[in-house]
């Protein structure tokens, strides 16, 4: 199966190599692997963009992410039921639309950026059917099995906690006070679809020096933690991760920490009136960008996956031009820094060396991580593997300088 793309001004946040491995475990003493607990094999699927959503009472729900159809498999791989929600349809869902995420009751919770936020049972039924919260004027992203938004109990109520780029009332006008003013998350009721904004910029983040940026730069990547009440968040242009206490009515921000990645640079900005408002990224401008691209919560620790800069200027310089052979590109490429890394409670990082994964990308649900078997690029897949794993820390043998899978 060919991967399509059908996404308005695309833009890829995070292509890694599937079979990852960080360049740096001669740093470290210690390295992670997904280490296979079982796997299912589900067939006979002719899908555009298949990806795994997630296990409900051992039912295994995948989806079609550009033609919308669903399909709920049992845990030998046997088609249980299948429904879309395509066209002018109560519950309509598109592939603008996230990841879906589950609510206490396994119901279906998924918000589509274009077409609102709906909660529908398992077999398609719809339950709740909102509206969007604000108009965006961009899409933008890589199909992934990352999660980017999450739902939440607060006070007994469920809520969907997400981000949008637009999220302010806006005239197209884009000054430092735009960023100033913002507060990036949003926290709808499930049940009500009564939505408050939160997280404003920390008085620390580079985002209010005075500058604009692209939305991509700032767009957050973050997890609630509902036993600690602890929100962890990052924007994807600045390694700091902020540790918020949310136990009571606000999150209140109580802890900022820098995070050292190799070859990640931070976002500066612009002069205001130099980009657009809701510009995603322009690659002259921001070529080859650093980006934070998922946190996931696993036990007590936290996958980060990032994607850094190459430090050959004088040929990124040349590939702006438009002047840059394709060896050129291949070497930058190969050389952008890029790797997950497990992050102890105590700040420690621990380089992970991920098995080849199609998307490159994993879901962590609970204590375990799914992953879905990297398929041939080159032929027209019908068949699909998903595996279920844990972490396994392991030591390096001293005798290397380098871990070799």
């Amino acid at each position: 199966m060919k991967l399509q793309w059908f996404i308005v001004s695309l833009f890829l946040l995070f292509s890694c190599s599937s079979s990852e491995k960080n360049d740096d475990t001669d740093l470290f003493n210690q390295f992670v692997t997904f280490e296979k607990v079982d796997s299912i094999v589900v067939r006979d699927i002719l899908a555009s963009v298949f990806l795994f959503q997630g296990v409900i009472d051992n039912q295994f729900i995948f989806r079609d992410h550009v033609s919308s159809e669903v399909y709920i498999f049992d845990d030998e791989g046997k088609l249980i039921s299948r429904w879309n929600k395509e066209g002018d349809v109560p519950g309509k869902f598109s592939m603008s639309s996230g990841n879906f995420l589950f609510d206490r009751e396994g119901r279906v919770v998924v918000l589509d950026i274009m077409h609102g936020l709906k909660v529908l049972e398992l077999d398609g039924n719809v339950i709740k059917d909102f509206s969007i919260y604000q108009f965006q004027v961009g899409l933008a992203g890589a199909f992934s099995l990352f999660d980017s938004q999450q739902v939440i109990e607060k006070d007994g109520q469920e809520y969907l906690l997400y981000s949008l780029d637009i999220i302010e009332e806006f005239d197209g006008n884009y000054p430092a006070e735009f960023l100033r003013e913002r507060k990036n998350l949003l926290l709808t009721n499930l049940n009500t679809n009564e939505t408050q904004k939160v997280i404003p910029f920390p008085q620390s983040s580079i985002f209010l020096n005075g500058k604009v940026f692209f939305f991509r730069d700032f767009r957050p990547v973050f997890y609630f933690d509902q036993l600690q009440q602890r929100l962890l968040l990052m924007f994807q242009g600045e390694n700091v991760l902020y540790t918020y206490d949310w136990s009571g009515d606000s999150p209140v921000l109580i802890d900022s920490k820098t995070i050292d990645l190799e070859g990640f640079e931070i976002a500066t900005g612009f002069e205001p009136g130099s980009i657009q408002l809701g510009k995603i990224s322009e690659f002259d401008k921001r070529a080859y960008a650093s980006t934070i691209v998922n946190l996931s919560k696993v036990g007590s620790d936290f996958l980060l996956s990032y994607s850094g800069t190459p430090q050959d200027k004088a040929a990124i310089a040349s590939v702006i031009a438009g002047g840059a052979s394709d060896e050129i590109k291949t070497k930058l490429r190969n050389e952008t820094p890029r790797g997950t890394f497990l992050l102890r409670p105590d700040g420690e990082l621990i380089p992970v060396n991920l098995p080849p994964m199609h998307y490159g990308s994993f879901k962590v649900i609970g204590e375990d991580i799914y992953w879905m078997k990297k398929t041939d690029p080159d032929v027209e897949a019908e068949e699909f593997t998903l595996y279920r794993g844990k972490l396994k820390i392991e030591k390096l043998n001293p005798t290397f300088s380098q871990y070799h899978p």
